[in-house]
């Protein structure tokens, strides 16, 4: 347990003998446990523009500073400590490292940090509490519209993943076992793999990197590499799964996902892949089902929902 509560191991960042404050403000001091091709948040902020600042004002960061307060102390850059545990002008230190993220980015399919607890009936900090004090942070150093308009692409980004990849793709991967088009066995068959890869790997690398502005990791090491392995792995192996089902005897099964994958392929989303018109570029103009106005209305019902209500 932490001193302030919560639970943790002090020397999980705080390394033995030292015991230092500023070892552990160093990005460097996560960069032990996240890093690698599932959870690349080290080469995500090496890569965006606050790693890059932190990298070349290092000698301006202060460290050493006994309150270290963003804004204050310190302006070049933010380390990975500065938004998720340290103290700003208007918030204490914090050890539990998720007080300040509304989304769980590394789900199959994305959730609000808050979902399952409240579901339980659980009494907890709302995602909406915990984005707020996020936004505290970065106006320490930024304006209002480039802090709102970077969280309205995040939560856009990740709807957009949930909506076009992961959440069909859960279906198809669900729809498989439960028509007897795969087995209970985990990990036995391709098709298995293709999906862990897609949201544990790829998926978790695109929506870390949208959250963290880093642009490759969004597209060439994200979105491109999930939408590879949506369309052009498993998918065959879907349709691959269908004609043995069905050559095998199990017809019913086999309509049955078949259905459901034309269903996917011929929405608006995915029916360029069978060489139908795709939809518009988004604009804010756009009227389609996916259209930008669509999920900026979404966002903001969802917000209005999560809010405190007021007598």
């Amino acid at each position: 347990i932490n001193p302030d509560g919560s639970k943790g191991a002090c020397t999980a960042c705080h390394f033995r003998h030292e015991f230092s404050a500023a070892q552990a403000r160093e990005p460097e001091a996560c960069s032990r446990c996240h890093l690698g091709p599932d959870h690349p948040q080290k080469e995500i902020y090496e890569e965006s523009a606050h790693g890059i600042a932190y990298k070349a004002h290092k000698e301006k960061m202060n460290l050493d500073s006994s309150k270290w307060i963003v804004g204050e102390d310190y302006n070049s850059a933010p380390t990975c400590a500065t938004c998720h545990m340290s103290r700003t002008k208007d918030l204490p230190v914090t050890h539990d490292v998720g007080d300040r993220i509304a989304w769980n980015l590394r789900a199959p399919v994305s959730f609000r940090i808050d979902e399952k607890a409240k579901k339980q009936g659980k009494q907890v900090k709302s995602w909406i509490e915990r984005r707020k004090d996020m936004k505290s942070v970065c106006r320490s150093c930024h304006g209002n519209n480039i802090v709102d308009a970077h969280f309205e692409q995040l939560d856009t980004f990740v709807l957009t993943f949930n909506d076009k990849f992961l959440v069909p793709a859960k279906k198809l991967f669900v729809a498989l076992l439960e028509n007897g088009l795969r087995d209970k066995t985990k990990f036995n068959e391709k098709v298995e793999w293709d999906y862990f890869y897609l949201w544990h790997h790829e998926g978790r690398r695109a929506r870390h990197g949208a959250a963290m502005f880093a642009p490759d990791y969004v597209h060439w090491e994200g979105v491109f590499e999930v939408a590879h392995r949506f369309y052009i792995e498993m998918v065959p192996e879907i349709e691959e799964a269908i004609a043995e089902a069905r050559a095998s005897g199990n017809t019913e099964g086999a309509d049955k996902v078949e259905k459901l994958l034309n269903e996917i392929l011929d929405s608006e989303m995915h029916r360029w892949f069978k060489g139908a018109k795709p939809p518009k570029a988004w604009r804010p103009s756009d009227s389609d089902n996916h259209g930008f106005n669509i999920m900026k209305a979404r966002m903001k019902a969802e917000a209005e929902a999560a809010a405190p209500k007021t007598k």
